[in-house]
C-alpha cells in the first residue's frame, strides 16, 4: 500500500514539474494523463504489458516527463521488443533532467542508464546481404528494411521473425530466422530471375520527321520558255527576211560583198536581218537552256508522294514549246 501510495505521490509531482519545464498542457490534459499513468501501472503490476505500454504512450503524448517514458520503456520490455525499448531508454538518457528536478525524474535517469546497459547484451543482431539483383526490397516481418541497412548488423528484437527478399524480375526469397537474445546470424539470398516475368517491349526509336523539300516556282521556267520562243519566232522571222535579200542582192553584188551604189539600203538591210536573225537564234538557245535547267530543278525538289505539273521543251525545225502532264 506505502509503495503505492508512494508511486501515486511521484506521479503527481512529475506531472506537476512537467507542466512547468515543457510546453504547457492543460488541466485536462495533466488529468487524463495521471488517470492513464495509474492505469498504465496497474497493468504492469499484472504484467499485461500490451496494455501497459498503450497507457504509457498515451499518457506521455500529452504530458511528457521521463517518469512516464521509463515505464514505457519497461512494458515494451515485457513485450519482446527490445530494440524500441532501447530507444525510449536512450531519449532519457539524451534529454536528462535539470538538477531541480524532482526526485522521481531523477531516479528515472538513473534507472534508465542502469537497466540500458542489463539491455543492450539482450538485442539480436542480423546481417542481409543480397545478390544477383541490384535494387532488392527487403522486409523483417513485413515492415521495409532500408537499403543503407542491407549488408550491415541490424539490430533485431529475439525471437522468430521472417524475412523478405523480392526484386523486380527476379524470383522473390524468404527465410524465417529464430534468434534467442543476444544472438547475431547471417542471412544470405542470392536471387534469380523469374523465368515468367514480362521482358519489357524493345522501345522503337520515332520515325524521322519528313523533310519538306520546296519546290522551285516554276514561274520563272516558263518564262525562260517563253523567252526562248520569242527569240526564235525572231531569228527565223529574220532569217526569212535575210534569205530573201541574199536572193534579190545575188546578181548586184560580188561574193566578197561589195554592192553597185543603187543597191546601198538594201545592202543594209540585209545585213540588219542577218544580226536580228542570229540574236533571235542565240535568245531562243539561251533561254531553252535556263528553262531545261529549273525544270530539271523542279522535278529532282518534288517529293516522291507530290503529283505535280510536269513539262518537257521540245525544240523543232521551225518550231519551239512544251509539252507536260498536270
Amino acid at each position: 500500500m506505502t509503495r503505492k501510495l508512494s508511486f501515486w505521490s511521484g506521479l503527481g509531482i512529475g506531472l506537476l514539474w512537467a507542466g512547468t519545464t515543457w510546453a504547457e498542457p492543460s488541466a485536462a490534459d495533466r488529468a487524463t494523463a495521471r488517470a492513464l499513468a495509474g492505469e498504465g501501472y496497474q497493468a504492469l503490476q499484472e504484467k499485461d504489458y500490451a496494455t501497459a505500454a498503450d497507457r504509457f504512450s498515451r499518457a506521455d503524448a500529452l504530458v511528457h516527463a521521463p517518469t512516464l517514458m521509463i515505464d514505457w520503456a519497461r512494458s515494451l520490455v515485457g513485450l519482446g521488443k527490445l530494440v524500441e525499448a532501447q530507444e525510449r531508454y536512450e531519449q532519457i538518457l539524451r534529454e536528462g533532467v535539470e538538477p531541480k528536478a524532482p526526485k522521481s525524474w531523477q531516479r528515472a535517469l538513473a534507472d534508465a542508464g542502469t537497466e540500458l546497459n542489463q539491455l543492450k547484451p539482450r538485442l539480436a543482431w542480423v546481417t542481409i546481404s543480397v545478390s544477383g539483383a541490384d535494387h532488392p526490397h527487403v522486409t523483417i516481418d513485413g515492415v521495409e528494411v532500408p537499403s543503407a541497412a542491407i549488408g550491415v548488423r541490424r539490430a533485431v528484437n529475439p525471437g522468430s521473425l521472417q524475412v523478405q527478399v523480392r526484386a523486380d524480375g527476379f524470383l522473390s526469397r524468404t527465410k524465417t530466422l529464430a534468434l534467442r537474445e543476444g544472438a547475431e546470424e547471417t542471412a544470405d539470398f542470392k536471387l534469380e530471375p523469374d523465368p515468367d516475368a514480362k521482358k519489357p517491349l524493345p522501345v522503337a526509336p520515332p520515325p524521322p520527321a519528313p523533310v519538306e523539300i520546296k519546290s522551285h516556282n516554276p514561274t520563272a521556267m516558263y518564262a525562260a520558255f517563253g523567252v526562248s520562243a520569242a527569240g526564235l519566232a525572231v531569228g527565223l522571222v529574220s532569217g526569212g527576211l535575210f534569205l530573201s535579200k541574199r536572193s534579190d542582192l545575188k546578181g548586184v553584188c560580188t561574193p566578197e560583198g561589195r554592192c553597185e551604189s543603187s543597191q546601198t539600203d538594201a545592202k543594209k538591210q540585209y545585213d540588219t536581218y542577218g544580226t536580228i536573225s542570229m540574236v533571235g537564234y542565240g535568245v531562243a538557245v539561251a533561254g531553252a537552256g535556263v528553262g531545261v535547267t529549273l525544270w530539271l530543278l523542279n522535278r529532282d525538289s518534288k517529293p516522291a508522294s507530290a503529283k505535280a505539273v510536269e513539262v518537257h521543251p521540245y525544240l523543232g525545225l521551225g518550231s519551239v514549246g512544251a509539252v507536260g502532264s498536270f
